[in-house]
């Protein structure tokens, strides 16, 4: 991480509040310095904004929702934690589920369940990925075709609407236009941590206890200085290499605040297989 970039910390920060506060098209979260944001609203102004291609498509506005909403979730399940996904691997068919926990300045919380397995390497280095989304009766879910930057290629989703696997490929050529029907999501804030950077921010190490298991884990902390907002953030990450990922535990806070996130680990998995015919 380049300590002394200011724009990444702020990339940082707006990916974790837009990725890890959401209760899914339920409520609205406002993380302080970041600002409200409301999926449901993202997701109306997306569909709005792509309606006039919406009249010629086949794939249907259910269609369109499931896509506008893979770009909403993209880094907030693949990065759970705004921890890079390519720091600690995972098998083929191992999976994990997370539970994310945001609570409000006046106490109220609301907690969502995520969940990211690594499907397939292919060949020429692509790879498949499942990515869920569970909270609060809403359930999400994906098999996305990641390129070798981690990026993703296209996605399959099964549509009840019309009771079809449907499939929706990107542009990844950078010409898409970010409202385009053929956009893929942006790329994670958090492509600047690299795994040599963690000894530099490490406070020990220490056990943790979550839903998977206890791990010897090096709690690693990061914090910054907002001076436009006056204002201190810390990111707290428990990592143990040993666990499938790397990451087992996390927080985020804000001082002068009660508002946080907090996710952990609950449950890992193995044998995972395609549930849309991807491969």
């Amino acid at each position: 991480m380049r300590t002394g970039s200011r724009n990444v910390r702020r990339a940082v920060a707006a990916g974790l509040a837009s990725a890890l506060c959401l209760t899914l098209l339920a409520s609205c979260f406002s993380l302080p310095g970041i600002g409200g944001f409301n999926p449901l609203a993202d997701l109306q102004s997306s569909v709005e904004a792509r309606a006039s291609a919406e009249v010629s498509s086949a794939v249907g506005l259910s269609g369109l929702e499931r896509k506008a909403m893979f770009n909403v979730l993209y880094s907030q399940i693949f990065f759970i934690g705004g921890f890079g996904a390519d720091l600690y691997g995972l098998e083929e068919t191992q999976g994990s589920v997370w539970r994310i926990k945001s609570v409000d300045e006046d106490g109220s919380f609301s907690a969502v369940e995520a969940e990211r397995a690594f499907l397939k390497r292919l060949p020429n280095g692509d790879s498949w990925w499942y990515l869920a989304w569970r909270g609060d009766g809403e359930s999400w879910e994906f098999e996305a075709l990641m390129d070798g930057d981690q990026m993703a290629r296209k996605i399959r989703y099964f549509n009840a609407d019309v009771k079809r696997v449907e499939e929706a490929v990107f542009d990844t050529s950078g010409k898409a236009k970010p409202d385009s029907e053929t956009a893929p999501p942006e790329e994670a804030p958090t492509s600047e941590l690299a795994l040599e950077d963690l000894s530099g921010y490490s406070k020990g190490v220490e056990t943790v206890k979550v839903g998977a298991g206890s791990f010897r884990a090096e709690r690693i902390e990061w914090t910054f200085y907002d001076e436009d907002e006056k204002t201190t953030y810390r990111y707290t990450w428990w990592v143990d290499p040993k666990a499938p990922g790397g990451l087992v535990k996390y927080e985020w806070a804000k001082s002068g605040s009660k508002e946080s996130v907090s996710g952990e680990l609950v449950s890992l998995k193995k044998g995972y297989k395609t549930k849309f015919a991807s491969y």
